[in-house]
């Protein structure tokens, strides 16, 4: 990457970090769905 400036780099590294963590999170959630809370029961 010798055509871009190292400020550059350093932005589009960060921007391609940030895309892969939010699809691991994606992909993390979707395998991984909350547990719905149980009710106590009324009495």
């Amino acid at each position: 990457m010798n055509w871009l400036t190292k400020q550059e780099q350093l932005v589009l590294i960060t921007v391609l970090g940030l895309l892969l963590t939010g699809w691991a999170v994606k992909a993390y959630r979707a395998a991984h769905p909350p547990v719905k809370a149980v009710q106590p029961a009324k009495i």
